[in-house]
């Protein structure tokens, strides 16, 4: 089973993958997946990256083969900007990189950008070190806890209940405009009459 993470803007596909995340020893002994098959990725450290997700391309690759975007399309001015890391996250960050097996160390980065919200831009980092070393499962499965925070977050937001109508300014305009038509239209006809 070969499991594509990518953290573009499509979040319909979400149950999908967090029922990937659930078979985690799958994603283990197919961590090499985690790129598409027979993209080579240029060497040099200013080869062109893909605006969107960062990942290296090569200089004649039409659209980036993780997250879709085709670059002749790309407009800068209209992406969202990307949320970096604030001062207390990139210590954190620098610490999980000097103990890369301490999971306490990822929880704790994890837990701060969760409450910080840069999820994102830890995803990002996670991503930069699987470019590096496809193989590596610690950065494979924190960008795994990532996404289902993600998602978790998301599907907590959208399941709050919405205001009631009866709460609204616009409920209440309606109704007095309505009042007031009603006792107009009751004198009009009485005149009438």
């Amino acid at each position: 089973m070969c499991l594509e993470i990518s953290w573009g803007s499509n979040f319909r596909q979400l149950p999908a993958a967090i029922a990937a995340i659930a078979s985690w020893r799958q994603l283990e002994d197919s961590a090499n997946c985690l790129y598409h098959p027979g993209m080579a990725l240029s060497e040099s450290p200013t080869a062109p990256a893909c605006p969107k997700c960062g990942r290296k391309r090569t200089p004649e690759a039409e659209a980036c083969p993780r997250c879709g975007l085709v670059f002749a399309l790309w407009k800068e001015e209209s992406s969202p900007a990307m949320v970096p890391l604030d001062s207390r996250g990139s210590e954190l960050w620098h610490e999980v990189q000097g103990h890369w097996s301490d999971s306490a160390r990822h929880e704790e980065f994890l837990k701060h950008c969760l409450q910080t919200g840069t999820l994102a831009a830890a995803g990002r980092l996670y991503r930069e070190r699987l470019d590096e070393n496809p193989k590596d499962a610690v950065a494979a499965q924190m960008q795994a806890q990532i996404l289902a925070k993600a998602t978790l977050t998301l599907s907590i937001n959208k399941s709050q209940p919405r205001e009631a109508m009866t709460r609204t300014r616009w409920f209440w305009a309606i109704v007095l405009v309505a009042m007031a038509l009603g006792i107009a239209g009751g004198l009009f006809w009485r005149r009438l009459r």
